[in-house]
């Protein structure tokens, strides 16, 4: 009795290798599941024999989706450092251009009651953040801080309704007041319909305020409609910089 399950044992045993082998040639790299679990239940035997298979790298389980995994992981990480390198070069050489620069800041957070218009900035007293002072990127205006704490302040978007700015048509030198719509758009107010505004202008800031330094890319006339009000012209500005986008500002006192 005890030789013919010796000789069982080796019949499935070879069974199974030639299993392998055919396998192996088909370019099948998944056999293991298939396999290992008739020769456990061969006993202990089968067991030991399960175990040599599975320590052989070759009939390892396949790890690829695994490692797959890790290296995008590692990629999306060099991605996104790469990228605040460059928007925090940006900011440097912002600094050498405008003298009126206090800090460089990060956005943590925005305002859960007026999300889209108020952003917080890691930067407050102890960096010499103060009230009204301006909130810029390489791009453009952002808006003016508001309120100030010890590591950290607000800032009031040019989009917001409360958002006023003085500013001017870059080409024409049209002369107005930028007035946020309280979505993601401005509105140019007190041009006469005496001047011819141009869609595509530039709008920069005409520091007629006191408050925004004069110079600053503020946005481009997107569209201008001379009929709507009985002295003033209605002109929409779309903002330089994409107000949803903001991650690091540079702030700049007057």
């Amino acid at each position: 009795m005890f030789k013919k399950k010796i000789i069982l044992f080796a019949l499935l045993l070879l069974f199974f290798l030639a299993l392998l082998t055919f396998q192996s040639i088909k370019g099948e790299k998944h056999f293991l599941d298939f396999t290992m679990y008739p020769l456990e239940i061969l006993g202990k035997g089968g067991t030991a024999v399960a175990n040599i298979f599975s320590s052989i790298p070759f009939f390892k389980k396949d790890d690829t989706l695994e490692r797959l995994g890790r290296c995008e992981e590692e990629r999306t990480r060099y991605k996104e450092a790469a990228y605040e390198n460059e928007r925090l070069r940006s900011l440097l050489e912002l600094k050498a251009r405008q003298p009126g620069y206090v800090a460089a800041a990060q956005v943590f957070a925005r305002e859960p009651t007026n999300w889209f218009q108020v952003l917080w900035i890691n930067k407050g007293f102890a960096s010499g953040v103060v009230k009204d002072m301006v909130a810029v990127t390489p791009f453009g205006l952002v808006g003016k801080i508001h309120r100030v704490f010890s590591e950290r302040a607000n800032v009031v978007l040019i989009s917001d309704v409360n958002s006023s700015v003085a500013v001017r048509l870059e080409t024409s030198r049209i002369e107005g007041i930028l007035e946020g719509n309280g979505e993601h758009a401005c509105i140019l107010k007190y041009v006469s319909k005496d001047f011819e505004a141009e869609v595509g202008e530039n709008v920069i800031t005409s520091g007629l305020d006191g408050i925004y330094p004069e110079g600053i890319a503020v946005g481009y006339v997107s569209s201008v409609d001379r009929e709507s009000g009985e002295v003033f012209q209605a002109i929409e500005v779309t903002p330089s910089q994409h107000l949803n986008r903001v991650e690091e500002v540079a702030v700049l006192k007057r």
